[in-house]
């Protein structure tokens, strides 16, 4: 569904992949647009939107007050799921606009019987997809979405066993097989930027260099796949 206020990819695509559910938790709500697009797009009877930050949540309430959705939101002054309660009840929460591993930290200390997520890593995906499936995650989907030039990971989760390649763990499960012109895109683009750096400074960081060769092996699946498609 396109998004009532215009939020952009990153956010809309995390609301698409949200269950229409009772209860959902936005984990960092920052200025609210997230819980805003959930509760007009009716995907939930009520928001539990969290903030660590006084000055974003008070930007979130000025932002559900314009618009008339304050009854479906319940604001909390906190950091991660210390402000929630038992009483909540959530059924699935968004963790976005943070790294990899302040995700985890974030999961480490979730709902005991919570597993559903959408997640939105703004660096470090690898190390949080290498969680997921060791913690007892299954991954749903995982892709890429862009927005002014800028790509970024959206991922699913859900309770259950997911067992990932090497690639996937780098790149994503579903932009292998799901989301095949934007990830070429991204995997080209990224190969010419780092071929770029390499020429200019002689040799990669190792981490910069492994990532290269991550990019030309995911190329080359593509390119196998087009010739077997011939």
């Amino acid at each position: 569904m396109a998004s009532v206020l215009n939020v952009g990819a990153r956010l809309e695509a995390i609301v698409d992949l949200c269950p229409t559910v009772s209860k959902i938790a936005d984990i960092g709500c920052d200025h609210g647009y997230v819980t805003a697009e959930l509760v007009l797009q009716e995907k939930v009877d009520m928001v539990v939107a969290t903030e660590k930050s006084k000055e974003c949540l008070n930007k979130a309430v000025l932002l559900a007050d314009s618009i008339n959705i304050t009854p479906f939101v319940s604001f909390r002054l906190g950091d991660g799921f210390f402000a929630l309660t038992k009483y909540d009840k959530v059924k699935c929460a968004v963790i976005a606009g943070m790294g990899g591993n302040e995700i985890i930290n974030i999961l480490q200390h979730k709902p005991k019987r919570l597993f559903d997520f959408v997640l939105q890593p703004m660096k470090d995906a690898p190390i949080l997809r290498e969680y997921l499936v060791k913690n007892g995650y299954k991954i749903l989907v995982d892709k890429l979405v862009k927005e002014d030039d800028k790509f970024y990971d959206v991922i699913r989760v859900t309770k259950g066993k997911c067992n990932l390649a090497d690639l996937e763990i780098y790149f994503g499960l579903t932009n292998f097989t799901d989301n095949y012109e934007l990830f070429y895109e991204y995997l080209t683009q990224r190969q010419k930027k780092l071929m770029d750096i390499k020429a200019n400074v002689g040799e990669l960081r190792a981490k910069l260099e492994q990532e290269l060769k991550y990019i030309d092996q995911a190329l080359s699946l593509f390119e196998e796949n087009s010739i077997d498609e011939k």
